[in-house]
């Protein structure tokens, strides 16, 4: 037997999967005539009958039933081989439009498209940072990075990591309110609150218990940044996102007090418009951002 044509046995396992010579050379793009010469060299090749033609159609014999079965496998395993190939080679090109919060935005994407980037220099981005949710088909946005609980189901979704939030003070503050160190008076204290809130929950991190404490808010924004600054500055306790305070942190301007507390984790997810297409370039972002955010948010 001579060495077999893969381009021969991918032919007649289309022929068999089409139904007809016709059907066959349509979806392989070849005329019929060559649909026939590559079935005919194959059993040429084999020494075997695969078929029994006529005029217009054709019936499968015992060997070829069982070489097709054999055979199918190999062909669509090497297809599935060349489309996952080709799919990690093939250069992404064209405007890729993201949005996400500000803090989020300012802290984590620029390291992200900037390392995308290199990877893939056609590809051009512009950024929408808002703390309001973007409406993405309205907007033409093909990528959003949304943190909270997501409710519109004409989204796919792609979970990534988890927000955690932790109560920070500087060192100045406490040291003019010491007793910040019992729990007990948290409630006391002065306290820079996100939005309009009266009281704030705490999960124990050793069992996950949920605690609940009033607070009396000196100071209220609408955004985590304004009340990590206020922090910063001296003016009291804040609830805040870990990874908005981690570097404050570390350099010692803020302390991480009750360490064992945390406030509600968030999901972090990636998210792109259901009713649209999604292009090569915005599945190799969502793949390449997933990863990367995931590597950040588990620093924590």
């Amino acid at each position: 037997m001579e060495q077999l044509d893969l381009n021969q046995i991918r032919t007649f396992v289309k022929l068999v999967q089409a139904g007809s010579f016709t059907k066959a050379a349509e979806i392989l793009h070849q005329p019929k005539s060559r649909v026939s010469r590559r079935l005919a060299a194959l059993e040429r090749d084999l020494g075997i009958q695969l078929v029994y033609r006529t005029t217009r159609q054709f019936q499968l014999t015992d060997a070829g039933r069982v070489y097709y079965e054999r055979s199918r496998g190999l062909v669509e395993g090497l297809e599935s081989l060349s489309a996952e190939l080709s799919e990690e080679t093939a250069d992404v090109s064209g405007w890729l439009r993201i949005t996400a919060s500000d803090d989020l935005g300012v802290l984590h994407l620029p390291d992200i498209v900037a390392e995308f980037s290199k990877q893939h220099p056609r590809v051009r981005f512009e950024v929408f940072l808002s703390q309001a949710y973007v409406d993405l088909v309205k907007e033409s946005i093909d990528v959003a990075v949304r943190i909270g609980v997501l409710k519109d189901s004409s989204l796919r979704v792609k979970k990534v990591s988890t927000l955690k939030s932790v109560l920070v003070a500087s060192p100045g503050f406490l040291e003019r309110y010491r007793q910040a160190e019992d729990l007990d008076n948290i409630s006391t204290l002065p306290f820079l609150a996100l939005g309009s809130q009266a009281k704030i929950e705490l999960w124990r991190v050793s069992d996950g218990k949920k605690m609940t404490f009033k607070i009396e808010p000196v100071f209220l924004a609408n955004n985590p940044n304004m009340v990590l600054q206020m922090a910063l500055q001296g003016r009291g306790i804040g609830l805040v996102p870990e990874f908005i305070a981690a570097e404050h942190i570390r350099s010692g301007r803020l302390l991480h007090i009750h360490r064992g507390l945390r406030g509600q984790e968030i999901p972090i997810s990636l998210v792109s418009p259901e009713q649209k297409e999604v292009s090569l370039k915005t599945k190799k972002f969502i793949d390449f951002a997933a990863k990367r955010l995931k590597e950040k948010f588990e620093q924590f």
